[in-house]
């Protein structure tokens, strides 16, 4: 049975668009005895949403570099090892929204599980066996994504599968 924080998590998954989710999952951390991740999900959200002109800009971002400094190991262990999954090295609104695959056995699986361990905004996938372009771009989890980078991708069927996936994807780009 899921914990209320993984419940949490999984709205922000679900939602990576959203602040509302990881606001409320910060005030449930800092209820949980985690007020460090918390302050510096709220710190983040804060300086994302501010014009780089407010004056308490400067002092959020500080704040949470010195939060990051010291967690950071941390915070990314706390990530799970998802097979054929690299995440990506930089926190935006206090999650890591970047990952890169490589070898993935099964498409769906990896997919589904890098989308449910982190709110992913950008994907790099890098390899791909024969087939499995098209299982990728059935994912619905992709929709979620503002870049989906696919280097190597050429030939015909492949154009025509990008094409498609355009379509049903019109928020992502697709490189």
């Amino acid at each position: 049975m899921p914990t209320d924080g993984a419940a949490l998590l999984r709205a922000i998954c679900e939602n990576p668009a959203e602040d509302t989710p990881r606001l409320v999952y910060a005030d449930w951390l800092q209820e949980n005895g985690r007020p460090e991740r918390a302050e510096f999900i709220r710190l983040q959200c804060e300086a994302w949403g501010l014009c780089p002109a407010y004056p308490t800009i400067a002092a959020a971002r500080t704040r949470a570099s010195e939060l990051l400094r010291v967690h950071r190991d941390r915070w990314f262990e706390e990530l799970p090892t998802v097979p054929g999954v690299e995440w990506g090295d930089l926190f935006v609104r206090g999650f890591i929204d970047t990952a890169r695959t490589f070898e993935m056995y099964s498409v769906r699986l990896t997919v589904a599980a890098a989308f449910a361990a982190t709110p992913l905004r950008y994907l790099t996938v890098t390899t791909l066996r024969r087939g499995q372009l098209g299982e990728l771009l059935e994912c619905p989890q992709l929709a979620q994504l503002l870049t989906l980078n696919l280097p190597g991708i050429m030939g015909r069927e492949e154009a025509r599968l990008l094409i498609s996936a355009r379509e049903r994807f019109p928020n992502t780009e697709i490189s």
